[in-house]
């Protein structure tokens, strides 16, 4: 499967004036980080995408809340992805999460995700 590329700031990237596209793996992190970016109820057209943003940011936020909304944003892009590397850390308000997840098959991703 294809899809756009997207650059840093979500917009579609563009080269030369084509738009630039990815498959595959690379797909399927650029999809995760999406989900991962959008809070839960955010999204007008599918209400379900995305995690709830109350449960990595704030007061009294643990590493077992963060490591189940990023879980669940990884399944909500693929269900038969799980994560077997997960590190976080928080400085001054900002949340940085490390991840490795793996299918059954094998083949794993690695994602960094950073809330601000």
């Amino acid at each position: 499967m294809k899809g756009f590329k997207l650059d840093e700031n979500g917009d579609i990237s563009i080269t030369d004036g084509h738009i630039d596209m990815v498959s595959d793996i690379e797909l399927e992190k650029q999809t995760i980080k999406t989900v991962l970016q959008t809070n839960k109820g955010e999204w007008p057209l599918n209400k379900d995408e995305g995690i709830d943003f109350n449960q990595i940011q704030g007061k009294g936020i643990t590493k077992d809340m963060i490591y189940t909304q990023v879980q669940s944003g990884i399944r909500q892009v693929n269900n038969e992805r799980t994560i077997n590397e997960f590190s976080h850390t928080i400085k001054n308000r900002h949340l940085t999460v490390n991840i490795t997840a793996q299918k059954s098959d094998g083949s794993s991703i690695s994602i960094e995700k950073e809330w601000d």
